[in-house]
């Protein structure tokens, strides 16, 4: 278990001395110790859970979840949007660029 500890170590770029500790200690956790967590969290909450309760539990993470990454993805997708149409953007003033340096080119032979 030691060697799943210590084979992301070096991941963990982030300290915890942020003023939101969920965030800056939680979140920077290297994948293997973050799955880890989440194990560990979800053997505790079995314990004094009854069927019915551990359903309704797990049903309310996952939809959790769910929210979470609906919303991750929809972000993610417009960010490679505005990227997108930053790189167009570049692209369009490098040909305009490129036509005014033919254009000068073709005045010169002229």
């Amino acid at each position: 278990m030691s060697n799943i500890l210590n084979d992301d170590k070096n991941l963990n770029k982030k300290s915890c001395d942020k003023i939101n500790p969920f965030e800056s200690c939680l979140l920077s956790l290297p994948p293997k110790q973050f799955a880890l967590l989440s194990t560990i969290f979800g053997l505790l909450l079995l314990d004094d859970l009854d069927t019915d309760q551990k359903n309704a539990l797990g049903n309310f993470i996952v939809s959790v979840g769910q929210t979470i990454l609906t919303a991750a993805a929809q972000e993610q997708s417009l960010q490679n949007d505005n990227s997108q149409n930053d790189q167009i953007q570049e692209d369009i003033e490098s040909l305009k660029k490129q036509i005014a340096m033919l254009k000068k080119e073709l005045d010169n032979c002229k």
